[in-house]
């Protein structure tokens, strides 16, 4: 990831002092997030159907671009853990995040015409603004302490513009821990400790 923050870094001065293309655009799409584990806590994960929107810059010079984007990320979906039956009612618990992303996006197209067809990849950050938890925010009050507020992956995806639209579709890997490490007995007992999350997305975007 170091390697890609760095290359957006140069890309960004190289294009400052080209004649690179600039354009800002607004987007909006749906996520398909899940959750990634291989916890022996966890008996099963099941994916929910979200949304994403936000604003973003693109700068492109010589077939490349970059488009760092803000948005507003809704993921989420459902685990299975008996650890918070106490403290929650029932086993299956349905998690759903609100948050602020960042990705980077790096892009290689190739241009016909008024046409271009890319590939992109590239880092996001993403912070917690708020959460339910089986459908409220009481819930998440209960159990805020046990769940980070920070997360962090990569991304991959291909795209396609035409006329000022932007079609992308993209899969996000999640390389943060949902949630902190508590310890019973040498035992992690937090079950959001155990879950990554994986979210693929289709967006349209509008560019001007």
């Amino acid at each position: 990831m170091k390697k890609i923050v760095i290359l957006a870094v140069a890309f960004f001065t190289f294009v400052s002092v080209s004649d690179a293309q600039l354009k800002f655009g607004v987007k909006a799409g749906a996520n398909m997030s899940n959750f990634s584990t291989e916890s022996n806590i966890i008996d099963q994960v099941k994916g929910a159907t979200n949304y994403q929107f936000g604003i973003l810059l693109q700068a492109k010079a010589l077939g490349f671009a970059i488009q760092p984007e803000v948005l507003y990320s809704v993921k989420g979906g459902e685990f299975n853990n008996s650890t918070l039956s106490g403290i929650l009612s029932g086993t299956d618990i349905k998690f759903q995040s609100q948050n602020i992303e960042i990705p980077v996006n790096l892009q290689l197209g190739l241009e016909a015409g008024p046409a271009r067809v890319f590939l992109q990849a590239g880092p996001y950050v993403s912070f917690l603004t708020s959460a339910l938890i089986n459908d409220s925010r009481d819930n998440y009050e209960t159990v805020k302490d046990y769940i980070s507020t920070f997360d962090y992956g990569v991304g991959a995806g291909v795209g396609a513009e035409l006329l000022g639209l932007q079609l992308t579709v993209k899969y996000d890997w999640g390389l943060s821990n949902l949630g902190k490490e508590e310890l019973l007995l040498g035992n992690n007992i937090n079950p959001f400790n155990e879950l990554k999350n994986r979210n693929f997305n289709i967006s349209l975007a509008y560019l001007f």
